[in-house]
Parts: structure tokens; C-alpha cells; sequence
């Protein structure tokens, strides 16, 4: 008979799904929380390095700064 994971922070089941569990406090378990986020999709359609990479492209340190006259 299998059993549901649980979550090594809180004790409780993690189900099939995705879930938050709450510890006895009503607080959200960080652990949970966070497995909760990871298995959002990306906020941007791109990795992160790939839209860093793009973003440095011909960019010369201190092109951000503002030449006060």
C-alpha cells in the first residue's frame, strides 16, 4: 500500500498535487511554500541569464550613469 509523501518541515501529507499546508499556528509552512513555488511556470518567457546576456549586450560599465555638468 503506498502512502503520500510527506513533508519533512511540517509532517504533513503533500498529496498528488501541489499543496500548502498550515502548521497549528495557522502560519504557512515555508517548506511547502516553497515547493509550491517552484513548480509555478516562470514568470518570464525567457531564463534569467539569457535575458541578462541580451540586457548586457553592448552595455559599457557606467552607461547608467547620469554625466552632471
Amino acid at each position: 500500500m503506498a502512502r503520500d509523501p510527506l513533508c519533512i518541515a511540517c509532517g504533513q501529507p503533500t498529496g498528488p498535487g501541489v499543496r500548502l499546508n498550515h502548521l497549528s499556528d495557522g502560519r504557512a509552512c515555508s517548506a511547502c511554500a516553497d515547493r509550491l513555488l517552484d513548480s509555478l511556470p516562470p514568470a518570464l518567457p525567457a531564463p534569467r541569464a539569457e535575458v541578462f546576456e541580451e540586457w548586457a549586450e553592448g552595455d559599457e560599465p557606467g552607461d547608467d550613469t547620469l554625466d552632471r555638468a
